[in-house]
């Protein structure tokens, strides 16, 4: 029996206007039964501040740093804390249906997604988990506007430090599920570009954890793997459709803040 086929889409280094509008492209187009589930690897450039979906922008980052170090700003299809993405970083979204996937809730397809998540990094040698229960945070981590400085329920972790940032919005029965995973974090921009956000992140950079330096084509191919065994599908390589393209051209203007 022939394994199902999911799409799996690499589109390497884009900027994060780009990046945000075809995440939403994809979600609203497999929403009219028009493509399959897919997953889709990708980078930054220039790097980018993604604004979670009702973020506000002005009392989370520093507009000023953020133009002075060439940073964009744009906001994000799904919900969450402010990510600061670099080119050292694998980002990475999964467009699928509920009823494909199997699950109810927001959380439910947090765990089940994340079992090919850990497939993955697991494949590279990484002791990943899912956190199941926020620990009570540090004072003051509650208002930081970053996502990387405090873990939640929706992390995977390595040891005790905060591997992968997720963030999930839900409509008309599609998932669109984004994932970043730094390869390293740059403390210096961190603390210029952020609000209130804290020294020390509980968080690392995959490179760290791995104790070796892991390219961005090893990382998307693991993912890649790890998705194809945990759900038993062919995940084939292939590109946006028309109908996405041009969707992608209109909602450009949307997620630039």
């Amino acid at each position: 029996m022939n394994a199902e086929v999911w799409r799996y889409l690499d589109s390497g280094a884009l900027t994060g206007a780009e990046n945000m509008a075809i995440d939403a492209a994809m979600m609203q187009v497999h929403s009219e039964n028009d493509t399959p589930p897919t997953l889709r690897v990708y980078g930054w450039r220039p790097p980018a501040v993604s604004l979670g979906r009702f973020q506000r922008a002005e009392s989370s980052i520093d507009p000023e740093a953020c133009r002075e170090r060439g940073i964009d700003v744009v906001r994000r299809p799904t919900g969450g804390r402010a990510i600061l993405h670099t080119a050292e970083e694998v980002t990475f979204s999964l467009v699928a249906s509920a009823a494909r996937l199997g699950t109810t809730g927001v959380m439910d397809s947090y765990r089940l997604l994340a079992q090919g998540i850990v497939a993955g990094l697991r494949s590279l040698g990484l002791d990943a988990r899912l956190v199941e229960r926020s620990a009570p945070p540090p004072s003051g981590t509650s208002q930081d506007p970053a996502c990387f400085a405090v873990k939640a329920r929706c992390d995977l972790v390595v040891a005790d430090a905060k591997l992968v940032g997720s963030a999930q919005v839900q409509r008309n029965g599609v998932i669109l599920q984004q994932n970043s995973l730094p390869l390293r974090i740059n403390l210096d921009d961190w603390r210029r570009v952020f609000r209130r956000s804290h020294d020390a992140p509980q968080a690392t950079g995959l490179c760290d954890a791995a104790g070796r330096i892991v390219a961005y084509h090893e990382v998307a191919a693991a993912l890649r793997d790890g998705f194809a065994s945990t759900f038993d599908v062919e995940l084939r390589k292939s590109d946006l459709t028309q109908q996405e393209r041009a969707l992608v051209r209109q909602l450009l203007a949307e997620v630039a803040v």
